[in-house]
């Protein structure tokens, strides 16, 4: 009989709660605080006798106890859910890229068997409660990108066995305490990203032996770098970069034998690399890019196993250490804007997978080496502003890894290695400015990537091909200032997303083609300075987003279609060419004068625009004179036969 009462009441209540046990109804509570609109807590079912089936909750299977509450990327939101803490054995809470809001309780600290707390990526907000460091056993901290606010509480440099304290991107605005020194346990100390108070980097950091990461970019802080971190022996990261650190970069980090990456960019620091540099035997990462760093760079750094080498934007001097090719690592050298000169290594790329180079704005000669993509993996290849000469290598025209090629502002000669015009993984292409001979390769059909195609002042010749019309991406064509020949390729039309095409200083000739409405992208049209003929096309009147028309210094004729006006330009200039007729009212201003002189029969109110000699201003004042009579002639006769109308019809 009570076998079927308790069935009965099952069938009548499902929802009753017979079995839950108190972690399980703890867990319930907890739901229900939480605003959950992916329904990721739909099983926290009431029915079940443990929660340990529950998504993101792992049980300890001898006691059923929960040990682990894993809800990351869940998308919840709601206060901290103090109620975890009366989990006896729970040793683990990741909340991680949630919407966790309002401040963190003081209470926290009940949690006594914590050993991972990872609050990150959520809205948290207000100072950090100072009892977190009374939880005995926490091991890892990480209440990353937040917003909590204020001082790092004193009591956090008495962490018993802390390991892991990730406090990146938050709002803290006090200085680094030098306390953090006394966590002797810390193998990570990650406080990048917060707008510290101005401060020296604490010396007592160096007392942290067991530290393997130290992450501190963008903290704020000042002064030289504190020689006492040479004593960080477990270190295998150190990020002090884009802080307003000065002075020489201490002696004592080359005694981080195991540091595999160094980065110190953005900051002012001076003098030369430090000797010592080849006891950095696992040195991988060295950025020390964008700062003031001086002298040679030194032959042992180049010695090492390095994976990428930055150090643009310095000052550094003489020539690149041919010990850099042999690198059997090395898939990035970046090393633009400084005073380098000489040749580059012949074997650079040879030894590695090298994936991109910058030596952009040194002085740097020579020829380019041959081998930079001999691996097959080179994709950004940077040699902008130097003092390259000699050909292109052919076998760049194989390198079908390559996306960004820069060799503006050389001293390049000869053909360009047709292969190299259709690569079809290029977006960006630029040959400018250097001395550059031959035509344009029909293979540019195959450049089904590219964007951005720079050849300007250069002494390429022939006719732009018709092929180019199938870059359907092209989005800024310069060829100014060659000696490229024939008419504007009908081709073009169909590069719909056009937004730049200047071809000025050519000897092009022919007329405009038809199509020019599809141009729909175009910003910049220039033109200038060939031998273009015929009228200038109705439909670029079409063009909304045109703001730099240049057709000057051609054979145009015709009148200047009124359609131009409906155009919101910024410059204009239709000098220099034949065309006659009247001036479109909107441009028959002071203010457009020089965009159309060289007009001699173009006419407007604008002076010089339409001049006559005195014979022909006799000769239009003397028609004007004949029409009047007419005109009044005709007036006298209608007035007459009126007055003898009127006079016949009163008889």
């Amino acid at each position: 009989m009570t076998m079927l009462l308790l069935l009965f009441l099952l069938l009548i209540s499902p929802n009753l709660v017979l079995s839950l046990n108190q972690e399980g109804l703890h867990l319930q509570k907890i739901k229900e605080s939480f605003d959950d609109p992916d329904e990721a807590l739909s099983n926290w079912s009431n029915r079940d006798d443990t929660p340990c089936n529950w998504y993101g909750i792992k049980c300890d299977p001898v006691t059923a106890s929960v040990y682990s509450v894993d809800l990351s990327h869940t998308n919840i939101a709601g206060p901290f859910p103090t109620l975890l803490c009366n989990f006896q054995n729970l040793s683990f809470i990741s909340l991680f890229n949630n919407s966790i809001n309002s401040s963190l309780p003081e209470e926290i600290s009940a949690c006594v068997n914590l050993q991972h707390l990872n609050l990150a990526q959520n809205l948290l907000v207000g100072p950090l409660p100072s009892s977190l460091s009374n939880i005995p056993n926490l091991l890892h901290l990480d209440l990353s990108g937040n917003n909590f606010s204020g001082h790092i509480p004193a009591s956090f440099g008495r962490f018993p066995r802390l390991m892991v304290l990730s406090l990146v991107g938050n709002l803290f605005n006090g200085m680094i305490p030098s306390f953090l020194g006394n966590i002797s346990t810390l193998k990570q100390l990650n406080l990048a990203y917060n707008p510290f108070a101005p401060s020296q980097i604490p010396p007592e950091l160096g007392n942290l032996t067991h530290l393997e990461v130290l992450w501190m970019t963008q903290c704020n802080q000042v002064g030289q770098i504190p020689d006492s971190l040479g004593r960080l022996q477990s270190l295998l990261n150190l990020d002090l970069a884009e802080n307003n650190l000065h002075g020489l970069i201490p002696k004592g980090i080359t005694n981080l034998s195991n540091v595999v990456q160094i980065e110190l960019y953005g900051n002012s620091l001076s003098g030369g690399l430090p000797t010592g540099m080849s006891n950095l035997k696992v040195l991988r990462r060295l950025d020390a890019s964008k700062n003031y760093l001086n002298g040679t760079i030194p032959e042992e750094l180049c010695t090492l196993s390095l994976e990428s080498l930055f150090l643009n934007e310095n000052r550094f001097e003489g020539t690149l250490p041919k010990s850099i090719a042999k690198s059997p690592n090395l898939y990035i050298l970046w090393l633009s804007d400084n005073r380098l000169i000489g040749e580059l290594p012949k074997e650079l790329g040879m030894n590695s997978l090298l994936e991109s180079i910058d030596v952009s704005k040194n002085q740097f000669s020579g020829n380019i080496p041959a081998n930079l993509c001999t691996k097959g993996s080179l994709q950004e290849l940077l040699l902008i502003s130097n003092m390259f000469t000699g050909q292109i290598p052919k076998n760049l025209g194989h390198c079908s890894s390559l996306i960004t090629i820069e060799m503006m502002d050389n001293r390049l000669t000869g053909e360009v290695p047709p292969a190299l015009w259709g690569l079809p993984r290029v977006y960006l292409l630029n040959l400018a400015r250097n001395l550059f001979s031959g035509e344009i390769s029909t293979i540019i059909q195959g450049a089904s990537s590219l964007i951005v195609l720079l050849i300007s002042e250069n002494r390429f010749t022939g006719n732009i091909p018709d092929e180019i019309g199938l870059v359907e991406n092209l989005n800024k064509f310069s060829g100014s200032d060659n000696q490229l020949t024939g008419p504007l390729p009908a081709s073009l039309m169909k590069l719909t997303q056009l937004t730049m095409l200047d071809l000025h200083n050519n000897a092009l000739f022919g007329e405009l083609p038809s199509g020019f409405r599809s141009l729909k992208e175009l910003n910049e049209l220039n033109l200038g300075n060939n031998e273009f003929s015929g009228k200038i096309p109705v439909e670029i009147g079409s063009l909304t987003t045109l703001d730099d028309l240049d057709l000057s210094r051609n054979l145009f004729s015709g009148n200047i279609p009124l359609e131009l006006q409906n155009l919101k330009l910024i410059r204009l200039n239709l000098s220099n060419n034949y065309f006659t007729g009247d001036l479109p009212p909107f441009y028959d201003k002071e203010i457009y004068r020089d965009s159309f002189l060289g007009n001699p029969d173009l006419c407007g109110d604008l002076l010089n625009l339409c001049p006559r000699s005195s014979s022909e201003a006799k000769k239009q004042c003397f028609v004007w004179f004949i029409r009047s009579i007419f005109v009044l002639t005709g007036l006298i006769f209608v007035v007459g036969v009126g007055w003898i109308y009127s006079k016949y019809r009163n008889r």
